[in-house]
């Protein structure tokens, strides 16, 4: 999976780009032929458009060599992007198919070398073929470079390149089947149904992704028109007065430069909302580093609200002392504001409470859908307490602390109901204290009533998988707003800019016509 890279370095690699060898260098990596045609069409229409913007601004020389440098900076990060963007859906719907044809595949064969090359022959040359003939090379060499053992090694091969949790999670299933055999038919269904659900969630959030796009798109050609046609107007109304003056509210610098920063901001906007369609689509959503959500988890599980009151105190308290003295001193503004200030501190540890919590409840559930799947795969061969401590190497690290003390309380009380019930407690999220009660009935029923209980279980796990899916798509449908938005305020400073340098030039003609 690939990492984001340092800021220096990605400027680096996007201005070598600006030779087109080093361009197409980089379409090729992503599997795409370069066409030298449609790439000077692209830029012949690219600078026509950006041509056009600069007359309707009637832009000097200057003015408009900045906006085409800017442009032709901006260009080839595009085009590299435009791959980019079929490379990932591909690499989606490369990844959902193998999943499938190797479930498929299992169910006849019963081993993991015929599955794969049978799956193998559905993909032809591109990067899922290279990638399954080498597991299959490595498999048949049967060269194992460590205790892991020589299947998980050549099936790591294809999750290294993929970086996609449901991939280990099919191998995971396809390992323990050939490894122990017995009837994985359930499994195999649990899995299929996951992975088609997976598939439906990823093209339904791109679609929104795109649609969002065209809004962006839409947004910044308005607010340009908008613009561009204040300045006519404002131009034009000098013909109201009957003075002669040459003054043109275009050829103003002030006008001039501001027209500039606000296309060049357009452009910003317009490339940030293009960059959003080129996400890896493997990848699973994480709005919050990882060491983050675990110090906020740690800041939740062990808050202490009487001592976190204290610190807030002793930190408010030289605010109030200096909002008395200015009070005493008559400076009423700055009292007000270090009452502001002292209230704020007074009150921060539970503001920095509230937000670590959610933003733990928004990870576990982000995290809960992918562990509660493995656990029911786990159980079609395992009772609930080993199921539980094979889970734990795979979870979400935020669920690793929790995992550990449901299995300590599983140890001191395995019967007890509070000791499923107490997962995630110190969190309001009712649909897990019922998954955790299901896990109740079937450790107490034992493992040969799973099969008729799992469904009750996969709908839960469905359920919170959509709450999920809710946050993901709240977020990213915020973020895809405020871009929207930047062009709006960005069309709302230059207006503002343009009548106030509008007014002074009425003005002005006002005085000449006062003094003829």
């Amino acid at each position: 999976m690939r990492t984001k890279k340092p800021e220096k370095k990605r400027i680096w690699e996007n201005l070598r780009l600006l030779n087109p060898k080093n361009l197409e260098k980089e379409v090729y990596v992503y599997g795409y032929h370069f066409s030298w045609k449609s790439h000077a069409l692209l830029m012949t229409g690219t600078l026509a458009g950006i041509s056009a913007v600069g007359i309707l601004f009637q832009l000097k020389a200057v003015y408009f060599t900045v906006i085409v440098a800017a442009v032709a900076c901006v260009l080839p990060v595009l085009v590299l992007d435009m791959y980019r963007k079929m490379y990932e859906q591909k690499r989606f719907g490369d990844a959902a198919a193998y999943m499938e044809q190797m479930l498929y595949s299992f169910q006849k064969t019963g081993k993991v070398i015929s599955a794969l090359k049978e799956t193998r022959e559905i993909f032809d040359d591109g990067q899922m073929r290279k990638t399954l003939d080498e597991a299959v090379f490595h498999l048949e060499a049967g060269k194992t470079g460590d205790h892991e053992g020589i299947l998980k090694e050549s099936l790591q091969i294809i999750e290294q390149s993929y970086g996609c949790t449901k991939i280990h999670m099919v191998h995971d299933l396809l390992e323990n089947a050939e490894e122990y055999g017995g009837n994985v038919e359930d499994s195999i269904l649990l899995v299929l149904e996951d992975i088609e659900r997976w598939k439906q969630r990823g093209y339904h959030l791109h679609a929104e992704k795109k649609r969002s796009h065209t809004d962006n798109v839409i947004s910044i050609v308005v607010a340009t028109i908008l613009c561009a046609v204040s300045l006519y107007v404002l131009d034009a109304m000098k013909q109201m007065f009957s003075v002669k003056d040459s003054s043109d509210i275009f050829r103003i610098r002030l006008i001039q430069a501001s027209s500039v920063l606000f296309i060049l901001f357009l452009l910003h906007v317009f490339v940030k909302s293009a960059r959003n369609l080129t996400d890896d689509w493997l990848r699973d959503t994480a709005f919050h580093e990882t060491d983050y959500i675990l110090r906020s988890y740690e800041r939740v599980t062990g808050y202490n609200a009487k001592k976190e009151r204290k610190k807030s105190s002793l930190i408010a308290i030289p605010f109030f002392l200096l909002m008395g003295i200015a009070f005493f001193a008559g400076k009423h503004a700055a009292c007000l504001i270090l009452l502001l200030l002292a209230v704020f501190l007074q009150a921060q540890h539970r503001t920095g409470y509230h937000l670590a919590r959610r933003d733990v409840t928004e990870a576990l559930y982000l995290a809960l859908p992918q562990w509660l799947m493995g656990m029911a795969l786990l159980l079609q061969n395992n009772n609930v307490q080993v199921s539980v401590t094979k889970s734990i190497a795979d979870a979400p690290p935020v669920l690793h602390r929790e995992l550990q003390q449901l299995l300590e309380r599983l140890r001191q009380t395995p019967g007890k109901l509070q000791a499923y019930t107490g997962f995630c407690g110190s969190f309001d999220l009712p649909e897990v204290s019922s998954c955790m009660k299901m896990l109740h009935a079937v450790s107490e029923n034992g493992t040969g009533n799973v099969r008729s209980q799992m469904g009750h279980l996969l709908e839960r796990v469905a359920r919170i998988q959509g709450m999920a899916d809710d946050i993901t798509n709240e977020k990213i449908a915020f973020r895809m707003k405020m871009l929207f938005s930047y062009p709006v305020v960005a069309a709302t400073v230059k207006l503002l800019l343009d009548l106030t340098v509008g007014m002074v030039l009425m003005l002005q003609l006002l005085g000449s016509a006062g003094g003829v």
